[in-house]
């Protein structure tokens, strides 16, 4: 609600008398409310009330000066926020432009230059005064103030028009040649000012036009593995034609190409200016916004700025495509602004997160796909700040459909400061949620961010505001060791990964759980268990749940595994499923053995259950690992061929009674070769009958074992073998006991 002048000053007089009695808290509030108060009233009405905005910002910053431990301001984080500094509807005349005046000059910026390029060509086929509309003249001579989106609000740059010139009056900021039209020299000294200066880092265009026009910024990574080329092509034929989405493409910091004549520069953002289907051909027109020459004739198509490339040559050519959609494609936004904080000081150094949920309800006359878009914009202190990452995971609600994969969209991190997620849902679900996981990892201990929703006006969202919190939770802090980091299940040594034994108890479900889960019956027999793992942004994380007697897991079995985070993401992984009381083995890994770092494993229920770790195979035992191979005249296979005596035989003395246990594993992987170790006492000279065994010839990928069991002291043979005779591999066997000093040696 807007205030008055004497709703301000009753406010500060407020904030006064709390100062005055040392109620420092409610000073505080009071003195930041009544700023704001005056502020607005500055803008609106009477600039003299700018003054004491500032003295009630002066008394509110003396007393957070005396007093540190002032308690947090509490803010609807769902509520709609007045924009701050919001600029009255006015607008420059609209001037005739064409994108190739825009001539970047000494300034790195092309990603500015670009993106005010593709805003003219917007404007000269559509007549929207793109970005134009953004810049407004003030009733001050000299001044301009820029309307930009940044930290979640629409806010103002002022800037008085002074502009950067050479000795030789030529400007050193983005020109327009002879025409001499100064406006994108004021856009662009206005987002240097927001930027930090003309020393500008450098950007692309997607997060310059977020911030300039308020447009939803897309990056399409061309060199992934998951770029879909037709897939993108469809959607920005569709789409540029009619004005809904802005374009450019950039170049890696290796490229030095020369197409057509014409040098790609490395780390350069081109505008895109046209887009087309000619002869079953599909072509794309480029404009490069550096100084031309001075024989170059910009207002001509033969201007050798300006470079026609087929679509295929595009996606070989360039790293990156970014675009921008209008707002205006979606009927329903809503935002939430909130921080990443770490939950306390244990917590893994510089990584953090927060979890939303996002409710959906279709209209069930409209037949269409569902789509919902979701961005992730991280909020901006400090433009010179490089090292902090974002990233978003988004993934249907289990707790309604329990089916964790109709929906599983993952980002790794960036450290762009915005992350877009595009969900399409099934046709025939027309109501449900989204579980919305942010994620940041930087060196600062608090950083705010937005989560913009959008969808179309078929599609009702709102954000849930009324998640209870589970029951029982139970934190696990680890560390993934060379020794306990095993990569994913392709790797033999998958088995030494964290394994954790889960028992969860019988489901005791609320009145208002029940309800919930009325549309699904066999829901109300089971348990929902949440399972959540984060680490740095340099490990790629999966959790797995897999139904056992909580024992550790050699192999991985499809048929057993009972719930899982799905693709390895980096820094952060999510399993969730409802789940029968019994026991179960949770698995924690990385991709690859060598990624080694910290990690917290959080398990969520609104059931009772315990949780603890499963000891490494061996653990508190002496381990001896041996190494060997079948050659020509060992690979005798297995008993039935008859010369099995001639595989290699181990002999060790045990000399004392021991629990003792083995393993045998292929050192390389060989697919489809069978093993079998076995161990037999040394009466048996002729290896016919075995004390134990791992049983039959398996070729699982963890090798085979022989399970602990006690050993009187003396002689035995140890023989590992393979099934087949003839295939040559290599092998370790790892003998565990427990006494020391055992001595083997190849018979």
């Amino acid at each position: 609600m807007t205030k008055t002048i004497a709703d301000a000053e009753n406010i500060y007089t407020r904030a006064v008398t709390y100062e005055v009695e040392n109620e420092w808290n409610n000073a505080f509030k009071l003195y930041l409310e009544a700023a704001e108060a005056f502020l607005h009233i500055s803008r609106s009405s009477d600039s003299r009330y700018r003054n004491n905005a500032a003295k009630a910002l002066e008394r509110a910053e003396k007393i957070r000066q005396y007093k540190s431990d002032l308690a947090p301001i509490s803010i609807d984080q769902f509520s709609k926020r007045e924009p701050i500094d919001v600029i009255p509807t006015a607008s420059l005349t609209s001037l005739v432009l064409l994108p190739s005046d825009i001539i970047q000059t000494i300034v790195n910026d092309c990603s500015v230059c670009a993106s005010i390029a593709v805003c003219i060509q917007h404007h000269l086929r559509f007549k929207s005064n793109l970005l134009l509309s953004s810049l407004y003249p003030s009733i001050h001579d000299g001044r301009y103030d820029l309307k930009v989106l940044v930290n979640g609000d629409f806010r103002r740059v002022i800037i008085d028009d002074r502009l950067p010139f050479d000795h030789n009056n030529n400007l050193l900021g983005v020109s327009t040649g002879p025409k001499n039209q100064l406006w994108p020299s004021f856009v662009e000294k206005a987002y240097m000012k927001l930027m930090g200066g003309y020393d500008f880092l450098g950007s692309n265009s997607a997060i310059d036009l977020h911030v300039l026009t308020g447009w939803i910024p897309e990056h399409i990574d061309l060199q992934s593995a998951s770029f879909e080329r037709e897939r993108t092509w469809s959607r920005i034929i569709t789409g540029f034609p009619k004005g809904d989405c802005i374009m450019t493409v950039g170049t890696n910091d290796k490229t030095a190409l020369k197409i057509d004549n014409v040098n790609l520069l490395p780390s350069h953002d081109y505008a895109v200016t046209d887009i087309r289907e000619s002869h079953d051909e599909r072509w794309v027109t480029l404009l490069d916004s550096r100084i031309c020459t001075p024989s170059c004739e910009c207002d001509s198509s033969a201007c050798p700025r300006v470079l026609d490339m087929r679509w295929d040559d595009i996606c070989a050519t360039f790293e990156g495509l970014y675009i921008s959609w209008t707002p205006s494609l979606f009927n329903n936004t809503i935002a939430f602004h909130g921080s990443w904080q770490p939950e306390n000081s244990e917590d893994i150094p510089r990584a953090s997160t927060h979890h939303l949920r996002l409710n959906y309800q279709k209209d069930p006359s409209d037949a269409n796909e569902i789509e919902i878009w979701v961005l992730l914009t991280r909020h901006l202190r400090d433009t010179r700040r490089t090292s902090e990452y974002i990233a978003l995971s988004v993934q249907e609600d289990d707790t309604i459909f329990g089916n964790p994969e109709d929906v599983a969209l993952k980002s790794n991190y960036t450290n762009s400061t915005h992350v877009l997620s595009r969900i399409k849902l099934s046709q025939n679900q027309t109501s449900g949620s989204l579980y919305l996981l942010a994620c940041y990892d930087g060196q600062f201990e608090e950083v705010g961010f937005t989560i913009t929703a959008y969808s179309y006006s078929s599609i009702a969202i709102s954000w849930d505001t009324v998640v209870p919190p589970p029951r029982y939770t139970h934190k696990i802090d680890g560390t993934l060791t060379s020794k306990t980091a095993g990569g994913n299940c392709t790797h033999p040594t998958y088995m030494v990964n964290p394994q954790y034994h889960l028992r969860l108890h019988n489901a005791s479900p609320s009145p208002s759980t029940c309800k919930r889960h009325s549309a699904n019956a066999n829901t109300n027999s089971k348990t929902q268990v949440i399972l959540t793992a984060h680490s740095t942004r340099d490990i790629s994380l999966n959790v797995t749940a897999v139904w056992s007697q909580g024992e550790r897991i050699s192999e991985l079995t499809q048929k057993e595994v009972v719930a899982h985070s799905g693709p390895y993401t980096y820094g952060h992984a999510r399993a969730a499923a409802h789940l029968a009381a019994g026991d179960y083995t949770i698995i924690l890994s990385a991709f690859e053995p060598d990624q080694t770092g910290k990690f917290t494993l959080k398990v969520e229920s609104p059931s009772r259950f315990e949780i603890k770790p499963i000891l490494q195979e061996g653990a508190g035992m002496y381990a001896k690992t041996v190494r060997g191979e079948w050659n020509s005249t060992t690979a005798a296979g297995a008993p039935s061929q008859n010369r099995y005596h001639r595989n290699p035989v181990y002999e060790f003395n045990i000399p004392c009674a021991s629990e003792f246990g083995a393993r045998l594993q292929l050192l390389h992987r060989a697919p489809g070769v069978s093993t079998n170790l076995s161990l037999f006492p040394s009466s048996s000279s002729n290896l016919q009958r075995p004390i134990t065994s791992s049983g039959p010839y398996s070729d699982a990928l963890s090798g085979v074992d022989i399970p602990k069991r006690p050993l009187a002291a003396g002689k035995y043979y140890l023989v590992p073998s393979t099934y087949h005779p003839g295939v040559q591999a290599q092998f370790r066997v790892i003998i565990y006991s427990t006494v020391s000093g055992i001595e083997v040696s190849l018979r």
